[in-house]
């Protein structure tokens, strides 16, 4: 009898089992009743779930947690081990236990001025001397002294690279190189393995002033390597200079891989090197981000990473119940867990920021979309969300209707600017402030919405309008002061951080990412397929894929006997 009981009261004070109650408990409460209205409770509980850090607020006060939920989501990052875990992350720990390395991409962004933590010491200093060649590079390219293979002064950049090596230094690009003006150098980014997008720059760029940036970690990606040996054609062909010759002249490498780089033919001057610890979707803060410094100025990129750091510091210094990547970790965790929102929206309130949900999606989803934990069992409950979005104005007129009356529930972020300085003409001025009041605007109201459904209708127009808004949608408001780069580097590191924290809580490995080898593997025998190279043990054969390749056949044969010329 007594061991039943302490069985059950074991049960009971879990920290997960509280949360189940405390789910099914909450479930009855809607978010009109936690924030509707004015009352003092209202008010108290809106401050309190609102914190800043520098020029980042974060606001939290739409989700459907009570102050107990909070206490007791932190009781459960205690009893995971979030704190030591954090910890051995900033000491250099192997916490990337597949592969055994340490995950330390926050040593690309310390200070030189600041002391690292005790086991960080010599991956800082690593970095540091290649942040100290990637300034000598950028440096000589704005003062108009890298000439190409013809002797002429380089006028663009195209970054080729996929995934974690595009992914983030275009985000950056696209949200502090809004006007030409601000650009030291045109920067154009590639990625797409079917030649898309470096066919029409290789229709307008001038090859003899084009520099390509070769960024890849492993150095042997498919399509990174494809891309770039296409171009280094084009450069060859339209300047009628070798391939060797245009490599030392006009390409610039990065990656963990300097001998494969030096076996590319890449110079060891224009050679920038990250260590293997440092993941390819954390390496923004690396020489990857040489293409973001040459556009924007080391002036910018260094702002990058002191907004980084300064997130850091906070990620490691203040308690859980204050700690804004905790907290929106556990709030997270709290929806796709246990309130059951397999879905989370990214939705930025301005055009800046149109490729920051494609960036979450990677950092999120291929760091903790899995369901084998660190012990090697499967996990038992949902983990990562499936995470996409628009930017908001535009999602207003595509996909809102269905997340405001139809039957999904989803959370979501709202990600907004607060203000923008505009250096123009006044009429011009005093048009784009309305215009920014107005997707401001926008944002708030559809917050507001999002979480009050039909309660959100002003009495007044009660009546005269349709209902049906289902309301209760949990969402976070991140505001920026304004759209710089210690802003945009500290609302990355918050991301970066928050996914590292939810897999401490899913005791996942979010710094490997096996799932998508496979595939690789799979293409690259039907890659030879198609080219006629096969090999019959390496493909695998179904009935639906081989009557597409049968097809594709079909159509090539018919292309032939039209076009004579195809070979």
């Amino acid at each position: 009898m007594y061991s039943s009981a302490h069985s059950l009261m074991q049960r009971v004070y879990t920290p997960l089992n509280a949360l189940e109650e405390h789910a099914e408990h909450l479930q009855a409460q809607s978010l009109s009743d936690l924030i509707g209205g004015d009352s003092a409770a209202a008010v108290q509980r809106s401050n309190n779930l609102a914190f800043t850090l520098g020029s980042l607020h974060l606001d939290l006060s739409k989700q459907r947690i009570s102050p107990k939920t909070l206490s007791l989501l932190v009781d459960w990052a205690h009893s995971c081990g979030v704190e030591s875990k954090r910890k051995a992350l900033f000491a250099g720990e192997k916490v990337n236990t597949s592969e055994r390395r340490s995950a330390l991409h926050m040593a690309a962004r310390w200070p030189a001025h600041a002391t690292p933590p005790k086991g960080m010491e010599a991956a800082v200093s690593f970095c540091q001397h290649q942040r100290a060649r990637l300034t000598a590079m950028v440096e000589r390219l704005h003062q108009g002294e890298w000439f190409g293979a013809s002797g002429q002064k380089i006028t663009d950049v195209v970054h080729i690279g996929v995934g974690g090596s595009d992914l983030g230094p275009k985000m950056i690009s696209e949200a502090l190189a809004d006007r030409p003006s601000h650009a030291y150098i045109n920067v154009h980014y590639v990625s797409s393995m079917d030649g898309a997008q470096l066919l029409p720059l290789m229709e307008r760029l001038d090859p003899a002033t084009t520099l390509l940036v070769l960024a890849s970690k492993s150095f042997t990606t498919a399509d990174t390597q494809f891309n770039v040996r296409t171009a280094l054609t084009w450069l060859s062909d339209a300047l009628e200079i070798d391939v060797p010759t245009v490599c030392r002249c006009q390409l610039i490498g990065v990656s963990s891989k300097p001998d494969k780089m030096t076996e590319f033919g890449i110079p060891d001057a224009h050679q920038l090197v990250f260590k293997d610890w440092i993941g390819g979707r954390f390496s923004l803060w690396t020489p990857i981000g040489v293409s973001v410094a040459m556009q924007l100025g080391m002036a910018s990129f260094n702002a990058l990473l002191d907004g980084a750091h300064a997130m850091d510091r906070h990620f490691l210094e203040t308690p859980l119940d204050e700690n804004l990547p905790a907290l929106m970790a556990l709030v997270g965790a709290w929806n796709c867990q246990f309130l059951g929102i397999s879905t989370h929206a990214v939705l930025p309130y301005d055009g800046r920021l149109k490729s920051l949900p494609a960036y979450l999606q990677q950092l999120e989803m291929e760091s903790n979309g899995k369901s084998v934990c660190l012990d090697g069992r499967s996990v038992t409950h949902a983990t990562c969300p499936i995470i996409w979005g628009d930017v908001g104005p535009n999602a207003q007129h595509a996909f809102y209707q269905l997340l405001h009356q139809g039957g999904h529930t989803i959370s979501a972020d709202f990600v907004a600017v607060a203000g923008r300085d505009v250096d123009a003409v006044p009429d011009v001025r005093d048009a784009l402030a309305a215009q920014e009041q107005l997707t401001l605007a926008n944002c708030l109201a559809q917050a507001q919405l999002f979480a009050l459904g039909d309660d959100a209708i002003p009495k007044a127009l009660r009546g005269h309008m349709a209902q049906g808004y289902r309301g209760n949608q949990p969402n976070s408001l991140l505001m920026l002061k304004q759209l710089d780069a210690w802003g945009l580097g500290a609302l990355v590191a918050l991301y970066e951080h928050k996914v590292f924290v939810q897999s401490v809580l899913w005791n996942l490995n979010p710094f490997d990412q096996p799932g998508v080898e496979l595939g690789k593997k799979l293409a690259t025998s039907l890659f030879n397929t198609l080219t006629g190279s096969d090999n019959e043990q390496d493909l695998v054969k179904d009935a639906s894929t081989q009557q597409l390749l049968r097809k594709v056949g079909e159509w090539r044969q018919q292309s032939r006997q039209y076009s004579p010329h195809i070979s």
